[in-house]
């Protein structure tokens, strides 16, 4: 635990918080489960994938680099915010063994609003780097990120019956 004029900064197992020093020590505010931001595995083996793959032999898209950084940075923005709602939305929730389901927030547009987030951040940092060889992955980064899902949801239904059956016909799998 290190204390720095008004912060609080304190490790406990892989949960970081931040917090007020005049806050009790050692309570973990429920607002906040830094373990509920996931980071895709095929996401990040695929950006690490082709960020090698373009060092040992340069990829580029072709075509005007403003007209992609423009679209890359608009997808990044929204990925970052449909990500950022889904964490704000699923913050009471341990979404490694889920209580309860989460129908509100971006969750009642997307039953999957953190993988459509992160997708799309893929997708505009390949645009924004204009690497040919992160848009070549993206199908197989997509295809193993569905099959996941399929897993996911074949969990929720046998941990959550016709709640979970409810709610899967009212919302989108994606977008």
């Amino acid at each position: 635990m290190v204390l720095s004029g008004y912060v609080e900064v304190a490790s406990i197992r892989q949960i970081t918080i931040i917090s007020d020093p005049l806050r009790e020590v050692g309570k973990v505010s429920p607002s906040w489960r830094w373990n509920n931001i996931p980071l895709p595995d095929p996401h990040i083996v695929g950006l690490l994938a082709s960020a090698t793959l373009h060092l040992a032999h340069p990829w580029r898209l072709p075509g005007s680099k403003r007209l992609y950084s423009g679209a890359g940075w608009t997808l990044v923005g929204a990925g970052a915010a449909i990500s950022a709602s889904a964490v704000r939305a699923a913050s009471d929730v341990d979404l490694e063994q889920p209580a309860t389901l989460i129908g509100s927030g971006s969750y009642a547009i997307s039953r999957n609003p953190m993988y459509v987030g992160c997708t799309l951040l893929y997708v505009g940092v390949a645009l924004i780097t204009r690497n040919a060889w992160m848009v070549a992955s993206l199908p197989v980064v997509a295809g193993i990120t569905h099959r996941d899902v399929l897993r996911e949801e074949h969990t929720l239904e046998q941990t959550f019956g016709e709640e979970y059956v409810s709610y899967r016909k009212q919302v989108r799998r994606y977008l």
